[in-house]
């Protein structure tokens, strides 16, 4: 078994890796430091402890030092994700500034390492805040923050964590992940109700608890990101792409687009293709 101690740097006190499955040789592991880790895309099979946590995009995990762990493919298809490891005495100061109001013993105290599932736009904005670390050369500015998203990851995701957490409904994970098909997003949340079995009320509330989002705030992100994807592979215009994408209003697409990514989509678009 490989003690792992090799992925903190000492100054920046710590170490930002993307991880593919089809280019790593993966072994069962502990290490001398912490790490999350975010499931960027497939999924994963991970054998944790003597357990197995299956796990899909979108979720972030906090791993302990005493942890034990391995990775395979649930599904034989290839999976990646982005891994943020930490010393002991980054994790421990954060605690510290924390206080007795954030219950740390449970993350450190659970069976299986604490995990939280994220929505598409969460998994994305987190992915390119870690990323982001790598570009500060000085160690020091990057130990910087590195511990201040850190507190924004913990206080975030991980506050008020108890492993009693009701796993969610198999129904809920089930009909989410129909919904990711273009022909169901298309179709709005008609076809997220029909899908599901469920009143829409009933829907509505299982999603608000167990991803933090409506069925309408999730249907705008898959419509979103679809219609990013349509400007990357096709010469669509942004008209034809918006109501390819399931939206009948071009102004309420303008709108929403520039609000979810900061700017219009022809500004995007011709971003994109230069």
């Amino acid at each position: 078994m490989l003690d792992a101690c090799y992925h903190v740097n000492s100054v920046s006190e710590c170490m930002i890796r993307y991880v593919k499955s089809d280019t790593e040789y993966f072994r069962p592991h502990y290490h001398n430091y912490y790490e999350i880790f975010l499931t960027m895309h497939g999924n994963v099979k991970h054998m944790i402890n003597g357990s197995i946590q299956r796990l899909s995009e979108g979720n972030l995990l906090f791993i302990r030092d005493f942890d034990i762990h391995d990775y395979a493919s649930c599904d034989g298809k290839p999976f990646d994700f982005l891994n943020m490891s930490f010393s002991r005495k980054t994790l421990y100061g954060l605690f510290d500034y924390l206080g007795k109001g954030f219950d740390s013993d449970a993350l450190l105290s659970a069976e299986l390492p604490p995990c939280v599932a994220l929505s598409s736009r969460e998994r994305d904005r987190l992915f390119y805040s870690i990323v982001e670390l790598n570009s500060y050369e000085n160690k020091n500015i990057m130990r910087t923050k590195m511990r201040g998203l850190l507190l924004n990851i913990f206080t975030k995701y991980f506050d008020g964590y108890s492993e009693n957490k009701t796993e969610i409904p198999l129904w809920l994970e089930l009909t989410y992940e129909k919904m990711k098909r273009p022909e169901n997003f298309i179709s709005g949340t008609d076809r997220f109700a029909a899908l599901s079995g469920k009143s829409r009320e009933h829907l509505s509330r299982m999603m608000k608890k167990y991803y933090g989002l409506t069925p309408t705030d999730y249907v705008t992100e898959l419509r979103l990101n679809y219609a990013v994807n349509l400007m990357r592979t096709s010469n669509l215009s942004i008209t034809d792409i918006c109501y390819e994408c399931g939206f009948s209003s071009l102004s309420w697409f303008y709108k929403l687009f520039e609000s979810y990514f900061g700017e219009p989509p022809a500004v995007y678009k011709k971003a994109m293709k230069n």
